[in-house]
């Protein structure tokens, strides 16, 4: 009782008395065994008359975890290996024989329709391509982005924000900014159950500049879903827009308690304490996403996230002790354009959709353009993350979409949060991110999240 006074604190304790005197506690069940193998399963120390069979089992159950790990090194090993084998393919950034694989028919540099967000129609015209997007770039300029990304050409991040149609961010939208935070006063109580009421709102004020307030609408979320972790990693990834990793982490870190079998709980955790400054931690928890045998729902995600390790270790400064880690998986692979696409929602299909200067979109169906933008394997089951890597950006205009294909669960949300993470020169010195935090209303919703212009 004393101890649970401040249980995270003193998990181990209270773990070794529930276990020693057969006590109940949150990290501790009872439970009927019957056979070694029963004990070894739950770990628990069995009676005498089991021990030399409970003994016999353990160390065979230690010989086959250490194969299985060898194993999966191994086998990240080889994601690497091909991916690295992508990293160094020279794609040609001329003009593409016709027709183009996954092409729309119309010129996606400038032509293509765009879908509207959920609750705001299509723009009435596209965002003007820059000049170079029509044509073949020079044999210089082909030689270059043929090569290591990170040239003196400039690269421009536009985001399309989500926009709500409900009635109360109406009302919000036409006030005085010094009225916003007493016109939500006067509503909350018609919406002290919706999780889109308080991150509509929080969205709105800290559009406004009014952080502190901002802030504190969404602190909201904690309390009303505190056992949630979709909504808990929502609350987090909205701390990380607003800019403020201090407030994300111990979130990430409660989320990683509730859900340690997501490999997402750990790669946010290690990617909060990035943006916190505290890098070390970063790399040490993000590498153990990297060691982990995950379920198959989650393919490839351990290369995603050494690529955000060797990303890490790129940046200025960071000497960061690296024992922890395979040597061999050490390989900084930098990129021009980066994007990382998750949402919050078990049991949901969401594609990334990337659509470059020539007209050709990259998607689950058709990963690898002709100029080289890949696109990692199709997450069917939930969270995501997927991922869009090119090496070397052709000039034009790229833009990123969303297609929300259904769920088979309620969405405690009130709609599927989608979170986009933009990057430019990925892994190198001049890294930059943009983020950018969309819902999408229904199944079949595709939604223009943004765009990059290469120069």
């Amino acid at each position: 009782a004393a101890l649970q006074s401040e249980p995270e604190l003193n998990q181990a304790a209270i773990r070794r008395l529930g276990s020693d005197f057969g006590l109940v506690t949150p990290q501790t069940s009872l439970i009927v065994l019957d056979t070694a193998q029963d004990y070894l399963r739950y770990e628990v120390s069995p009676p005498a008359e089991l021990r030399a069979e409970y003994d016999r089992l353990s160390a065979q159950q230690q010989t086959t975890a250490r194969k299985q790990d060898a194993d999966h090194l191994e086998k990240v090993r080889g994601m690497l290996a091909r991916y690295e084998g992508w990293w160094k393919t020279k794609f040609s950034k001329g003009k593409p024989p016709a027709p183009l694989k996954g092409q729309e028919t119309e010129d996606a540099a400038g032509d293509m329709a765009s879908p509207g967000v959920a609750g705001v129609p299509a723009p009435a015209s596209p965002v003007a391509a820059s000049p170079a997007a029509g044509r073949s770039p020079t044999t210089a300029q082909a030689s270059r982005l043929a090569g290591a990304p990170g040239g003196t050409g400039a690269i421009t991040i536009q985001l399309k924000k989500w926009v709500p149609d409900a009635p109360y961010i109406t009302r919000m939208q036409r006030a005085r900014t010094q009225d916003l935070y007493r016109i939500y006063l006067d509503e909350r109580p018609s919406y002290l159950r919706s999780t889109a009421f308080f991150l509509d709102v929080a969205d709105l004020l800290l559009d406004r500049k009014q952080t502190a307030l901002g802030l504190r609408v969404l602190s909201n979320l904690a309390e009303l879903q505190l056992e949630n972790r979709a909504v808990l990693r929502i609350l987090a990834y909205r701390y990380l827009q607003a800019g403020r990793p201090d407030l994300a982490v111990p979130v990430f870190e409660q989320v990683l308690r509730l859900a340690p079998n997501e490999p997402q709980s750990g790669r946010d955790l290690g990617l909060a304490y990035a943006q916190a400054g505290r890098r070390q931690e970063a790399l040490d928890t993000l590498y153990r996403v990297v060691e982990h045998r995950w379920d198959a729902r989650f393919p490839e995600v351990e290369l995603m996230v050494l690529n955000e390790i060797n990303a890490l270790l790129a940046r200025p400064g960071s000497r960061l002790n690296t024992d922890v880690m395979d040597r061999s998986l050490i390989r900084p692979l930098p990129l021009d354009l980066r994007v990382i696409l998750t949402w919050d929602a078990d049991n949901t299909d969401m594609d990334l959709w990337i659509t470059d200067p020539n007209g050709e979109r990259v998607y689950y169906g058709h990963n690898l353009s002709y100029q080289g933008g890949r696109i990692s394997k199709d997450f069917t089951g939930g969270y995501g993350p997927e991922e869009f890597s090119l090496k070397a950006a052709k000039p034009g205009r790229y833009r990123i979409e969303t297609n929300y294909y259904g769920n088979t669960q309620q969405i405690l949300a009130g709609a599927v949060t989608v979170q986009a993470k933009l990057t430019t020169r990925f892994g190198s010195a001049d890294q930059r991110d943009q983020l950018i935090t969309l819902r999408l209303k229904g199944a079949k919703d595709t939604v223009l999240v943004g765009e990059f212009t290469v120069k």
